[in-house]
């Protein structure tokens, strides 16, 4: 620890929280502690039953200028700007809730707790939970969702500027070279996102700059390391706060939900294709997975032209506008509960609380994300099984 550190007190205030014997046994607390979500809420004007949902936590292991409180301070900025549009007399469509989650790193209990106690209203009502837990360790801007909200992320960072490079805009350096960025899965248990996703079924994302650092979890997770590191200019954490809040205002105030299923049944097509390298000669029928899915990307199809056919007679006949409400209301509930036909209430087999077919965590890594969790889970048995058996025949 260096002597120069600004908070080289303060860590050994820390360390000193927990007796360290001599004999180099360390004494944790182990007393019971209460925790407390912070919430927030922003009543929707015209669909106040409709929630979008912003959650970020605060609990951290040491310091946490990374991880979490610089998704906190974004998550904050928002609600300052938030509080600023209120004053110039703006009320969102739709309801926002800001929350602030408690007790992540104990194994997500703040939010995990407050869904399952919310589980019918959240069901019912919640349109999207964006979350943002590190919101900056590094550079390079990254992204994981469901895939309903692809296109959504790809038109929001086309409206933010590159933080690194003011000559571009942030799509520009995510795709980089190539033709289309990437945009990863929600299938981990590694943040706030997995009540959301992997218990209800809500539509979702998280976002970041960065991947990995050496800090990570250490008592030099500081202010120092951030300003000297991980984000001097600060340009990241205000690029972070822009695409937030962007992404959380269309969802709360675009008349139709910005969601594309076309997008989840191809990606869903692409998880069958690697499906079937995988089981490659073992006589499996993959048809019962196909239909539905092909079936999804015609109903995809059919609710776009839907929803264009309306906006289409709101603009050249407003007189229709009212009539028209109660079939917008409808088209957007449809939108909203698609998500939820991926879960199953039984569960997972042996995992009954993970209650989403598509994406789940790994049985063996919970910070690893697989497509298509249960199948995974029987594909590996049986190898481990047919092992087995060779095994025996063998000895």
């Amino acid at each position: 620890m260096s002597s120069n550190s600004p908070n080289g007190d303060l860590r050994k205030e820390k360390f000193n929280q927990h007796r360290i014997r001599t004999d180099g046994v360390l004494e944790l607390d182990l007393s019971l502690e209460k925790i407390e979500n912070v919430i927030g809420v922003i009543e929707g004007e015209e669909e106040p039953d409709r929630f979008v949902i912003l959650g970020n936590h605060r609990d951290a292991w040491t310091f946490g200028a990374v991880d979490p409180n610089s998704g906190t301070a974004a998550l904050l900025e928002i609600a300052q700007r938030l509080g600023k549009l209120q004053e110039k007399g703006w009320k969102p469509r739709r309801t926002i809730i800001l929350c602030n989650w408690d007790a992540e790193e104990y194994g997500l209990i703040g939010s995990t707790e407050w869904v399952e106690e919310n589980r019918n209203m959240l069901a019912s009502r919640a349109i999207a939970y964006l979350n943002v837990d590190s919101a900056v360790h590094g550079q390079g801007f990254r992204a994981s969702a469901t895939p309903q909200l692809d296109e959504l992320l790809k038109q929001a960072t086309q409206q933010v500027k590159d933080p690194d490079n003011s000559s571009q805009t942030l799509y520009q350096a995510w795709v980089g070279s190539g033709s289309s960025p990437t945009i990863g899965r929600l299938g981990s248990g590694n943040s706030d996102f997995a009540a959301f996703v992997q218990y209800i079924g809500i539509p979702s994302a998280d976002m970041t700059f960065g991947k990995g650092y050496p800090v990570y979890h250490s008592m030099y997770d500081d202010f120092v390391w951030m300003e000297k590191f991980g984000d001097p200019s600060f340009h990241r954490h205000v690029a972070v706060a822009s695409l937030w809040g962007l992404v959380a205002l269309w969802l709360a105030d675009a008349e139709f939900l910005p969601f594309d299923y076309t997008s989840y049944a191809l990606e869903l097509q692409k998880y069958m294709k690697n499906l079937e390298v995988e089981i490659l000669d073992k006589n499996i029928n993959l048809t019962p997975l196909f239909k539905p899915i092909e079936e999804l990307k015609e109903a995809a199809t059919i609710i776009n032209n839907q929803r264009r056919e309306i906006k289409q007679q709101n603009n050249v006949w407003p007189a229709v506008w009212k009539k028209n409400r109660f079939k917008v209301r409808e088209v957007n509930d449809r939108l909203m509960m698609a998500e939820r036909a991926f879960t199953d209430q039984d569960g997972l087999f042996g995992r009954s609380w993970y209650k989403h077919l598509i994406y789940g965590p790994s049985r063996n890594d919970v910070y690893g994300s697989e497509s298509f969790p249960g199948i995974d889970e029987a594909i590996v048995k049986a190898k481990r099984l047919k092992t087995a058996v060779m095994e025996i025949r063998t000895t």
